[in-house]
């Protein structure tokens, strides 16, 4: 009885143990890094994720605002690091893990068909 329960003990934690290594960690899709903007202009835009979660948006005349920022469920939370006080939420997806789309960045009308920016990395 002792040996039927020590070797049901010894074939569980080997299980789990094998089951916990099978997720690959390298494969997980990574927003930390840059990313140039591709459509709908190319390089008008640079997004530089960061592991302090800050968000550097650098437009084509290089001028650059920081955010901080949180992702759930779909959305960029932003809020700007400057004086001003300000936060938006932008619908973000990353489709694999060299390509990015993004609501729009920019003002917009918002009665207008919605506009997506798509993002590579660098």
């Amino acid at each position: 009885m002792k040996n039927i329960v020590f070797k049901t003990c010894c074939t569980l934690t080997l299980f789990f143990g094998l089951l916990s290594c099978a997720v690959d960690r390298d494969d997980e899709l990574s927003i930390l890094g840059t990313w140039v903007e591709t459509a709908p202009v190319l390089e008008r835009t640079t997004l530089v994720f960061t592991a302090d979660n800050r968000l550097t948006r650098i437009d084509g005349d290089g001028n650059a605002e920081i955010y901080n920022f949180r992702i759930a469920d779909k959305t960029l939370h932003l809020s700007t690091v400057s004086e001003q006080e300000g936060s938006s939420e932008i619908f973000i997806e990353q489709i694999n893990n060299n390509k990015l789309k993004t609501g729009n960045l920019y003002p917009s009308i918002p009665e207008a068909e919605p506009i997506f920016l798509i993002f590579e990395r660098q």
